[in-house]
């Protein structure tokens, strides 16, 4: 019988430390921007992200990972509607965390877009009749 060989405990040291090595930072290798979608009810609204206007309902657009959203959606004869979005850890940031802790290293990777995300990455808005009397 042929016995497989053994792995030093050295060779498998320097294993973990290349694998926490790599997930602590693997949000620096994440994109930047990520899809970010709008609908409201009824659709046809014009959408404003942070004061630029990006299109109409339904809507899905690139936005970027970091810093927050202000969303503003408007529709003739209806209130208009505002939205606001803030950042979470990413899948690829909570990695970043797990192998930062391994190999007790800041967490580079967190620093990176790549390591945090919209919250939520999807709004849908009911908009409301506008009943104001119309100013003179």
């Amino acid at each position: 019988m042929i016995e497989a060989p053994r792995s030093s405990p050295a060779r498998r040291c320097v294993n973990l430390f290349l694998l926490s090595s790599y997930l602590s930072g693997c949000s620096i290798f994440g994109s930047s921007t990520q899809p970010f979608s709008v609908s409201s009810d009824p659709p046809g609204a014009n959408v404003s992200i942070n004061e630029a206007a990006v299109g109409t309902t339904p809507l899905r657009h690139e936005v970027p990972r970091r810093g927050d959203l202000m969303v503003e959606v408007q529709k003739p004869g209806y209130k208009t509607q505002y939205r606001s979005t803030s950042r979470k850890l990413s899948s690829l940031g909570i990695a970043d965390v797990v192998g930062g802790a391994f190999i007790l290293l800041p967490l580079f990777g967190l620093l990176a877009s790549g390591a945090w995300e919209q919250d939520p990455s999807t709004l849908g808005i009911t908009l409301e009749r506008d009943h104001s009397p119309p100013t003179p």
